[in-house]
């Protein structure tokens, strides 16, 4: 695993951002009406989530009926209402928005409508945020054991889910409630959505790091200021992956742009990631190459770039739909391209999930790295001395269950980690200086 700087650092899952938050909640009021003029519960019969494993959608109301009435709330301004928005729910070990935090949100919304009319349901947008509104966060992850917030022991199929929610007052600066739930497992579709899967570079990111940390938090603690800082950026991109999402590209580009010149640079992965797909959407290949290799920097800076190259199961060939598989060529030239101009010698590291016993993982992982290095050598020989495969097989997985599907395709990834160079291999290579 890596530490805080992003280097191996011992024996857990590499990849695990931080905290962990999740995704059903609203806020909070205790009194009022409801529906169709029926009386809202009160505190005092507000649903503790049972630690039982429940089915996603019983789990996500009951989470968001508990945070909704259990929240400590401020006194509502003259409207009697609060405003509430939702930024999109994330898997706690990705921190990318998946099948189930989206199907959690739907049904958290849902539910805000149709029985807590306390609160004045607002979209995720600057405008919105402008109104210091409650904001809801939330994460999922998965655990030992339902009723527990230990982390899984190890890569498998988890015994359940955990998700859990938090209110966040931008008025106040202060955190209002953290409610938790448990979800069975074969209820949670962890398949990441169109934008983070097709997306082609994975590396952690500043953004959602911040957003854990305050998904960690507990009534009356100060919110993340890296979250606060970055909220406004972060409806900018919500707006952009919306838009590309629902195919209207050029809107889409429009808030990306927008959004990378406000965001920290750290916080910038998903909207380079953006900037590539929608050009790419638009047919613009020159714009599309100049932002991979934007993200190629984001990740060579930081000193590791996971790129989400999808093979054939138990092969080193890449997947031959040129849906996939067809931008390689333009990812090889453009990495070898930035590795070159740094002067850098670069690790190349294959990852493979965790079917199949631990030797065929280690040799099948070594063979693509192989593959890869094979690849960067042609478009750039003189990295020939500067690279260096390495096969991790299956030991460094971020999600870890073995499903073999587009749900991990992070763990057949292959990484390129910047390290030093040799003072024979740096002399050769024409280092500056």
């Amino acid at each position: 695993m890596r530490g805080a700087d992003g280097r191996r650092s011992g024996g857990a899952p590499r990849f695990a951002l931080l905290a962990l938050c999740l995704g059903a909640a609203l806020l909070a009021g205790c009194a009022g009406t409801r529906g169709q003029g029926a009386a809202t519960p009160t505190a005092e019969a507000a649903p503790i989530p049972p630690k039982d494993a429940l089915p996603l959608d019983q789990a996500a109301v009951a989470l968001a009926d508990a945070t909704l009435l259990r929240a400590q709330l401020p006194p509502p301004g003259p409207s009697g209402r609060y405003r509430l928005v939702v930024d999109p729910l994330i898997d706690r070990a990705t921190g990318t928005e998946t099948q189930a935090t989206r199907a959690m949100e739907r049904r958290i919304i849902s539910l805000v409508r149709e029985r807590h009319p306390r609160f004045d349901l607002r979209p995720f947008t600057v405008a919105s945020l402008d109104e210091k509104p409650l904001v809801l966060l939330g994460s999922i992850a998965p655990v030992a054991e339902a009723g527990s917030r230990a982390n899984m022991p190890g890569p498998g199929r988890p015994a359940a889910y955990r998700i859990w929610a938090v209110l966040a007052d931008l008025g106040t600066g202060r955190v209002v409630a953290h409610e938790e739930a448990w979800v069975r497992t074969d209820e949670v579709d962890a398949t990441p959505v169109a934008f983070f899967r097709q997306s082609p570079v994975w590396t952690p990111d500043g953004a959602a790091a911040a957003y854990l940390r305050t998904c960690a938090l507990f009534p009356g603690d100060a919110i993340d200021p890296a979250y606060l800082r970055a909220i406004r950026v972060q409806a900018l991109v919500a707006d952009g992956i919306r838009a590309y999402e629902e195919g209207r590209h050029r809107q889409a580009l429009a808030f990306y742009e927008e959004a990378r010149g406000l965001a920290p640079q750290d916080q910038q992965l998903r909207i380079r990631n953006g900037l590539y797909l929608a050009n790419q959407a638009l047919g613009r290949r020159r714009e599309a190459e100049d932002a991979f290799g934007s993200v190629v920097e984001y990740g060579l800076e930081r000193g590791r770039l996971a790129v989400k190259f999808v093979f054939r199961p138990g092969s080193t060939a890449f997947w031959p739909d040129p849906a996939i598989s067809g931008p390689y060529p333009m990812w090889l030239r453009q990495i070898a391209a930035r590795t070159d101009a740094r002067a850098a010698c670069l690790e190349v590291e294959g990852h493979s999930s965790p079917t199949g016993s631990a030797a065929v993982n280690d040799r099948l992982s070594l063979a693509r790295a192989e593959r890869v290095r094979g690849r960067l050598v042609a478009q750039r020989p003189e990295l020939r001395e500067r690279l260096e495969a390495e096969g991790v097989g299956s030991r460094e997985p971020v999600v870890g269950t073995g499903a073999d599907d587009a749900s991990d395709v992070l763990d057949r990834r292959v990484e390129f980690e910047p390290r030093a160079c040799p003072a024979q291999v740096a002399g050769v290579g024409g280092a500056a200086g």
